[in-house]
């Protein structure tokens, strides 16, 4: 398994160089390579994966049968001859072995092998969850590097703006309260940033956790392409959910866990047999040599393992009860998430690109219109304000939706929608 994250490692590495043009500390990453690190190098996903190893070890040594048992009993001193250690006065060899009966091993392997396949489902639902977290923070970290360039991009035009009414209220062809509710709106542009600078900040603190990246180390998101129009039927995606979600079908095995730890439980309640044979025995019988055999048992007199039988049976129930509760939660996840996928779908159609162009041209007249004094102050910071909010709320209903696409992939528990 090292040798495959090794080179799994080195796969990424070489998606990484291919979109990582901005420098050494800088990765500019689209969501397949981001997702193409994490299943290489994410720390919690390659610790979840020794579990599986851990229990097909397990697995191993619950198929192994008990070792047998070799005796070898000979004098120490005899009182007859004043000897010590007279191997020729008495001696016995002797071989125990036990036996398991009433299904004890047949039933303690199948449910190792149950528990090797909870292992594996286990990881599979760690995957799923790092995945839907690494998408949420991935497009959270997108909208917020494309306000910023859309806010620094504004301070810009500020900075140009002042200059220029500076210099015109030196020669005096400007009021000084028009210079500075220019810079007061600056200043407020100015402040948006520094707080969505932190929200940067925030969401590359997780992108970089869950790659494994170090503190130095920059993502810019590439942004991604807007999801097809993939027809999606919510009762088919809930039929789907409950057969393939993996955390789902650990409730399922779980049932089938306590089942078979009932089995076992009433097959430890019937006693080992202890069988062995003495293939010589000198000295300590009526006959030389001596040749027996030995049977031993525990007889089921006061403990039959009924505590442990009445506890597998309430575990049996209790398992019962959780898959239950797992299909209605599954369920309703499943019609919350594509009622959000409707809704958001719905939101981010509105902004056309008809509606973006037109957002662009009025941001572009207002700039030049305001140069040539064609609009007053007042009429250019309204308009810079309806441009800022268009563009923000373009950007926050493109993440909503490509999130809510994210949030639905995740309770399918498959990409319904690419």
């Amino acid at each position: 398994m090292k040798k495959l994250l090794f080179s799994g490692w080195l796969v990424f590495q070489q998606l990484v160089a291919v979109t990582q043009p901005l420098g050494n500390d800088t990765l500019r990453l689209n969501l397949v390579a981001a997702e193409a690190g994490l299943l290489k190098s994410n720390l919690n996903l390659i610790a979840a994966y020794y579990d599986i190893d851990a229990a097909e070890a397990e697995l191993i040594q619950a198929r192994l049968w008990v070792n047998p048992n070799f005796v070898w009993n000979q004098d120490l001193y005899s009182n007859e001859q004043n000897r010590y250690f007279n191997v020729k006065n008495q001696r016995l060899v002797q071989v125990e072995q036990v036996f398991s009966i009433a299904g004890k091993h047949t039933n303690t392997v199948r449910l190792a092998r149950i528990s090797l396949e909870q292992n594996r489902l286990q990881v599979e639902d760690i995957l799923r969850s790092l995945l839907f977290e690494l998408g949420q923070s991935f497009f959270a970290l997108e909208a917020s590097q494309q306000k910023q360039r859309l806010l620094q991009a504004t301070v810009a035009r500020y900075d140009q703006l002042i200059a220029s009414a500076e210099e015109r209220l030196r020669v005096g062809a400007m009021a000084s309260n028009e210079v500075v509710r220019l810079k007061s709106e600056q200043i407020a542009v100015r402040a948006e940033l520094r707080q969505n600078q932190n929200d940067i900040l925030n969401h590359l603190s997780v992108v970089r956790i869950l790659l494994n990246l170090k503190e130095s180390v920059y993502v810019v998101a590439d942004q991604e392409e807007m999801p097809g129009n993939e027809p999606v039927v919510l009762h088919q995606l809930i039929d789907y959910a409950l057969s393939q979600r993996p955390d789902h079908l650990l409730k399922l095995k779980q049932v089938s866990y306590q089942n078979q730890n009932l089995r076992l439980q009433k097959s430890l309640a019937i006693p080992d047999l202890n069988i062995a044979y003495q293939p010589h025995d000198k000295g300590s019988n009526y006959v030389r040599p001596y040749q027996g055999v030995n049977l031993e048992f525990n007889v089921p007199f006061f403990n039959r393992n009924q505590g442990n039988i009445k506890l597998a049976k309430v575990r049996i129930t209790q398992a019962q009860t959780f898959l239950a509760l797992s299909e209605t939660t599954v369920r309703n996840e499943v019609a919350m998430a594509y009622e959000q996928f409707v809704n958001s779908k719905r939101g981010f159609e509105d902004y056309t690109t008809e509606f973006l162009q037109q957002t662009e041209s009025l941001n572009t007249n207002a700039n030049d219109n305001y140069t040539k004094k064609n609009i007053n102050i007042l009429e250019f910071i309204d308009l810079q304000r309806i441009y800022i909010i268009n563009k923000t709320q373009y950007i926050d209903l493109r993440n909503a939706y490509l999130t809510s696409v994210n949030q639905l992939n995740f309770s399918v528990g498959k990409k319904v929608i690419p």
